[in-house]
């Protein structure tokens, strides 16, 4: 029955597979016989993992296949790498390396797990048996990541099929955290996956509608190849410009949209990140928020030589969009327009005002008038379901705006959410 596993030391590009905890844990009974072990022992540890996994990414109802082939995707390898470039030029020896792995894959995805527990007599065995049903798993993945994995356990019954369906899975999602994930994060030199990005979407937002299709009209076009610039939104605080990239991800992740946030003491690691990206499929923004830089500081370079081109050619499926409250992303104090010592301040000075004119969409949020807040309020009021006559309504909104943060966007929901919890 655990015949699955002896052929596991023979793969070639999924070797990464050996070091996995329940797969070693097979393999290590297999090279040491059973008598040598505690079957039942083993048994429980793998279905604790099995448990661990699922809570975290659980996706299909059998709990076997869905850690197996997790732990497949999960593998970044030369045939990840190939099928996401062009797999019409993939090395000969690559693709039979491939359909190699994918026979012995094959065996591994098909172990009946609650079969082997049956057979060491333990109850745990039928726990799988228990219910077939589909999970409902708050895991926010790729949205194409749960019918991939479907599709990939039902070709498991064909070594050619399997290579195939891996293939497919590689080049229209990519490998290993890319292809679980829409939203990640950099941290310590590796992108980290966001499980439960921000939910808010286009209908959520009220006003700014002009920049809001502007903004979509970029990304879309982004999205067809067709261009598709780097983005600036400055403005006032609350005004929505992170909601509104924010919610190009509800938007158009089903369209191969990925968003990567980047904090501005990352900067540095901005071309590690775009070369890493742009050898992956699909789009990806990096997300810079509430971007701004002090006069002496000079991070905003690498941003400059990623906009204007450098001797590397640009990524293809890689844009900025960086939200910021200053118009002029660096400050300029009066002190700096008398050039101190530096012998070209002129040109120094130019070089930081113009900064933000390389970003070739430039959206404004201002603050909105009393009407538009007031607009705001009431829509915002309409959809909690608020019973309270409109003159109260805009009376007690006047008078949250004046006490606290002005208008915005941000204050209307902050006075709706206050007034939802009075009513």
């Amino acid at each position: 029955m655990l015949s699955a596993f002896k052929a596991v030391d023979q793969l070639v590009l999924y070797r990464g597979l050996l070091q996995d905890p329940v797969i070693s844990l097979y393999c290590k009974m297999l090279d040491e016989g059973l008598s040598e072990n505690n079957p039942s022992a083993v048994y429980y540890e793998a279905v604790h993992h099995l448990l661990v996994y699922y809570d975290r990414r659980g996706v299909l109802p059998d709990l076997w296949k869905n850690y197996i082939l997790g732990k497949i995707i999960a593998l970044d390898n030369p045939l990840a790498a190939a099928c996401q470039k062009n797999t019409e030029s993939m090395h000969p020896a690559l693709r039979e390396a491939g359909r190699h792995d994918a026979a012995i894959l094959q065996g591994l995805i098909n172990f009946d797990f609650a079969a082997w527990g049956d057979s060491l007599g333990l109850s745990a065995g039928k726990w799988f048996a228990a219910d077939g049903k589909k999970p409902s798993s708050s895991f926010a993945t790729n949205p194409s990541y749960a019918a991939a994995l479907e599709e990939l356990a039902q070709a498991a019954t064909d070594p050619g099929e399997l290579f195939s369906a891996l293939a497919a899975f590689y080049q229209n999602n990519g490998s290993g955290e890319l292809a679980v994930y829409r939203a990640f994060y950099w941290e310590e030199g590796d992108l980290k996956g966001i499980a439960h990005p921000d939910p808010v979407e286009f209908a959520d937002l009220i006003g700014y509608q002009e920049q809001i299709q502007a903004l979509k009209k970029n990304t879309a076009a982004f999205l067809n190849r067709r261009g598709g610039n780097h983005v600036l939104l400055y403005g006032d605080k609350g005004t929505g410009k992170s909601s509104s990239v924010k919610a190009l991800l509800n938007e158009y992740s089903s369209s191969g949209l990925r968003i990567v946030q980047l904090q501005r003491q990352q900067l540095e690691d901005l071309n590690t990140i775009i070369d890493l990206l742009r050898q992956r499929s699909g789009f990806y923004i990096i997300f810079i928020d509430d971007l701004s830089f002090e006069n002496f500081e000079v991070e905003y370079k690498y941003l400059k030589s990623h906009i204007e081109g450098s001797l590397q050619a640009p990524a293809e499926n890689v844009r900025l969009y960086v939200t910021s409250n200053r118009r002029h992303l660096i400050r300029e104090n009066w002190e700096d327009r008398q050039h101190n010592d530096d012998v070209h301040g002129r040109d120094t000075q130019q070089e930081k005002l113009s900064f933000a004119d390389r970003f070739g969409l430039t959206l404004t949020y201002t603050s909105p008038l009393q009407k538009d807040y007031l607009s705001m309020v009431k829509e915002m009021a309409r959809r909690e379901g608020l019973k309270i006559d409109e003159e109260s309504l805009f009376r007690q909104a006047v008078q949250w705006e004046l006490r606290y943060h002005g208008r915005s966007g941000r204050t209307a929901r902050q006075f709706v959410n206050d007034l939802k919890s009075r009513l």
